[in-house]
């Protein structure tokens, strides 16, 4: 089964998206929150095995606080990621990849012409020897 995208291509349904690791704020969460929601201490200790919290390993939020100029930022970036960046990311990746597959025709073509010299004087050789032989031979009559 193909993704449409590419001929031959598999789709992986185990390969989460962009959407599904990072909730933006404008968009609407994508899985209903199963447990009513904790306090911020309950949840920054929830989920965080005891070994790093004794150590004082424990994460921290990915999102910084709401009104900061690091959220603003988050949030600029996080906007630039899904208008304008998609098309900078596509028009860089399909420049590298036309120009890695010149170099790469350029060195089959080479390749296919060294490989056909070889095998076209083998061809001429055999030849020339069955026209010498087809010579040496007397005529039928």
């Amino acid at each position: 089964m193909t993704d449409g995208r590419y001929p031959g291509s598999q789709a992986d349904n185990n390969i989460p998206v962009l959407t599904e690791i990072v909730e933006l704020e404008d968009a609407a969460p994508a899985v209903a929150p199963a447990a009513p929601p904790r306090t911020p201490a309950e949840a920054s200790n929830a989920d965080i095995p005891p070994a790093l919290r004794e150590q004082g390993l424990a994460p921290t939020s990915a999102m910084p606080p709401a009104g900061t100029d690091a959220a603003r930022v988050m949030g600029d970036v996080m906007w630039r990621f899904q208008s304008e960046w998609p098309a900078l990311i596509e028009a860089q990746c399909r420049a590298a990849m036309e120009s890695r597959l010149s170099l790469l025709s350029e060195q089959l073509a080479a390749e296919l012409t060294r490989t056909l010299e070889a095998r076209l004087m083998d061809w001429l050789g055999a030849a020339l020897d069955d026209a010498l032989a087809a010579q040496q031979k007397p005529p039928q009559r």
